[in-house]
């Protein structure tokens, strides 16, 4: 019984979301919930129960919503079928990670550029990348000492994207499903593993 009427607030928390003027401004046609589970949420003590929600609108439009610790959905992304239930909670977890420090002021964007090209720099002289050309996408600090980055690099003749910290990073194919979301999202989501135990 107890189940039944968290997800029914579940999906109630969903179709507000959706609801609001500052979203699709109307309420699904149909909704349903995809996955359920109990993960460590950073920034909490204690475990909480995160939903996926599939949800179609008017217009035709169909999304997977996240509810729990907070409402939210990737309304930019049409291939939902791409990503696993994990990849989901993983991005939007990172997503959360973003959001919830984003008022962190660190260096400024000239300051994380240049920092960018020094990782890139660093790379090609350790041969782990063997061009020049790069690109900055996203730098988001945390905290003082900390900053993360997301630059397209060439690899191996192919253009990736390096993801994480000058001393932790991943090359993630651009074609990878999660890549479909800022990258960022994905990477701080496994840092962070809401599945982690305890």
């Amino acid at each position: 019984m107890k189940q039944r009427k968290d997800q029914q607030v579940a999906l109630n928390e969903m179709t507000d979301w959706l609801s609001h003027p500052h979203e699709f401004g109307e309420k699904p046609v149909k909704q349903h919930i995809i996955y359920e589970r109990d993960v460590s949420w950073p920034c909490e003590g204690y475990p909480i129960r995160i939903y996926l929600i599939k949800y179609r609108m008017k217009n035709g439009f169909e999304g997977i919503g996240f509810t729990g610790p907070i409402t939210w959905s990737f309304t930019g992304l049409n291939d939902w079928q791409a990503l696993t239930p994990d990849d989901l909670v993983y991005c939007y977890t990172g997503w959360y990670i973003q959001f919830f420090f984003m008022s962190y002021q660190g260096a400024s964007k000239i300051d994380n550029n240049k920092q960018a090209e020094q990782v890139v720099f660093d790379l090609m002289e350790k041969g782990i990348i063997s061009s020049s050309h790069y690109k900055t996408c996203d730098v988001f600090p945390l905290g003082d000492d900390l900053t993360y980055y997301v630059i397209e690099v060439i690899k191996n003749g192919v253009p990736v994207y390096l993801v994480g910290t000058k001393d932790n990073y991943i090359f993630y194919s651009k074609i990878f499903p999660p890549m479909r979301l800022p990258p960022l999202f994905y990477f701080l989501g496994k840092t962070f593993n809401p599945f982690r135990e305890g």
